[in-house]
């Protein structure tokens, strides 16, 4: 067990790692240490004074812990290797950490498929009027056979680039690096324009991004978007089907849980610490961290930046450990939002009417919806049934949407809807948004490339939008940690768990035809008659 170091009386604090903040990344990399080097290794945690780590607020109902840890943890099968599920690293995270603490994870979550229902759901158009579908979303069955064809060619058309981009094994060549240039600096609402003609199409695409990424189209870089897919292993199942990284970002099951028993782990190795105005090197061997009122200083021989892109706005870090043009782009982030509502009611009607309660809309204000499932393994803790969603982003001084929100229900299920029980609508931060442009040095940044004595991986680009993600960030900077520090230390387990094979190659025929669509074929049709009328006009001209 490391020792937790005295604060009274001490004018300087020396460790041989220093993880500034306790955000997820943070402690994710601060535990794996701890456990690995026990008292052989000076490691801190410095919870910065004003900033105490928050829960998620979004969650309606949660069990005791310790209760928790009695319960059954639903894993999904592996099949004799951990590697099974490929399609799916958000999954696999969530799995091996649950696993590591006995936290229970509800089929819900960690394999949707489980739970399907052969009720109806309903998708309503930007006219109101609404359309049942008793499949996924993802299939598209309530858009016209045009409408359908278009959308399904885009998202095979983005799956195809997110293999090419993410690929492994490809070389590094100017062509791959112009390609992935060109897919940093085009945002998504721009792509979907030049690919997309139906307003139908473009708005289901539109309201995905926004859910995935807690931003609207014209913010978000393709390669981000791109990345986010590469997660969940496809461009198609965020709406529903297997989208477990979203199913956990609406119901926050596993963050609080994960966290308080992750901090748990490290509460002897963190101290409280006044806010830090200075970072910089000493001699070029040792990092110094000055706080605002000089009672303290901290030096460590590697420091982890565990902290929020906004936070480092207070803070002046030396030009050696931070270029600034890095530093610019990292404070040029932008927080993600989303807006979450829960609307209780004394029955659930809707599946009396035969629905699920599963909504899609791209009318407003509710964008996406389903029924809140039993999020405990004992039963469910909640008097009523609730729907549970997103909806579109305002502006807070709106105030709240209840009275739309109910209106909206009443035009999906009837009179049923007008009374509810409980309405509640809640902020949730999502995911740091790169300027289109930036996403591939931020990525080199918290991936392999932090200058020496300063790891950037852990920085909590996160927030509540994407918890497998922060897990994964964490476990990526304890390796680089652990390169730094003692690469002798490292483990087959270690490094297997965060290299991942690569997708499966396409056929050609199926790459070229995952990019024929509609406006494809009329740009084609356009150069083709333009061609045409301009070889008669030349050989018109040789005749006379």
């Amino acid at each position: 067990m490391v020792q937790k170091l005295d604060e009274t009386h001490k004018k300087s604090v020396k460790a041989d790692v220093i993880i500034l903040g306790c955000s997820l990344p943070g402690i994710v990399a601060a535990h794996k240490l701890k456990r690995r080097f026990g008292d052989s290794m000076d490691i801190v945690v410095l919870d910065l004074a004003g900033q105490t780590q928050s829960y998620s607020k979004y969650n309606v109902v949660f069990e005791d812990v310790e209760k928790d840890s009695q319960d059954i943890i639903t894993e999904p099968d592996f099949q004799g290797t951990a590697k099974q599920m490929i399609e799916n690293v958000a999954r696999f995270y969530l799995a091996k950490y649950a696993k590591e603490f006995h936290v229970p994870l509800p089929d819900v979550i960690i394999a949707p498929e489980r739970v399907r229902t052969r009720l109806t759901k309903l998708f309503q158009h930007q006219n109101g009027n609404t359309v049942e579908c008793t499949n996924d979303f993802h299939e598209f069955d309530y858009l016209s056979v045009m409408e359908r064809f278009e959308i399904n060619q885009y998202q095979n058309m983005l799956d195809q680039s997110m293999k090419d981009l993410f690929q492994r094994h490809k070389v590094d060549l100017q062509a791959e690096r112009n390609r992935l240039r060109y897919y940093d600096q085009t945002c998504m609402e721009s792509h979907i324009r030049g690919a997309l003609l139906f307003p139908t199409s473009k708005e289901i695409m539109r309201s995905t991004v926004k859910l995935v990424c807690g931003a609207p189209a014209n913010s978000v870089s393709v390669l981000f978007y791109l990345h986010q897919c590469y997660r969940t292993g496809s461009t198609k199942n965020h709406l529903d089907g297997n989208n477990t990284k979203f199913r956990e970002k609406t119901l926050g099951h596993c963050r609080k849980r994960l966290q308080k028993k992750l901090q748990q782990s490290i509460a002897d190795i963190t101290l409280s610490a006044k806010s830090i105005k200075e970072i910089r090197t000493y001699s070029d061997e040792q990092v110094i961290l000055e706080t605002i009122k000089g009672e303290t200083d901290y030096v460590c021989n590697l420091l982890a930046m565990a902290l929020k892109p906004d936070q480092l706005d207070s803070i002046r870090v030396e030009d050696e450990l931070l270029a600034v043009n890095l530093a610019n782009k990292i404070r040029a982030m932008i927080p993600g939002r989303a807006r979450r509502f829960v609307i209780q009611y004394e029955d659930n009607f809707w599946t009396k009417l035969g629905y699920s309660g599963d909504i899609l809309s791209i009318r407003g204000p509710i964008i996406w919806a389903m029924e809140k499932p039993e999020m405990s393994t004992t039963g469910s803790l909640e008097k009523y049934p609730s729907l549970i969603g997103y909806l579109m982003v305002r502006d807070e001084s709106d105030g709240d949407s209840k009275e739309a929100v109910i209106e909206q229900l009443i035009k999906l299920f009837g009179n049923n809807a007008s009374s509810p029980v409980n309405y509640k609508e809640t902020n949730i931060a999502d995911l740091f948004i790169p300027r289109c442009g930036d996403y591939v040095a931020l990525k080199e940044l918290t991936g392999e490339g932090s200058p020496k004595h300063l790891e950037w991986g852990t920085l909590d680009i996160f927030a509540d939008g994407d918890v497998a993600a922060a897990l994964e960030a964490g476990h990526t900077a304890y390796l680089n940690l652990l390169t730094s520090l003692r690469p002798q230390a490292q483990t087959y387990e270690d490094r297997s768990t965060a290299d991942w094979p690569r997708f499966l190659e396409d056929s050609p025929v199926q790459r070229w035809y995952s990019h024929v669509n509609f406006a494809n074929g009329i740009h084609l049709l356009v150069y083709s008659a333009a061609a045409y009328y301009g070889l008669r006009v030349v050989r018109s001209y040789f005749r006379k």
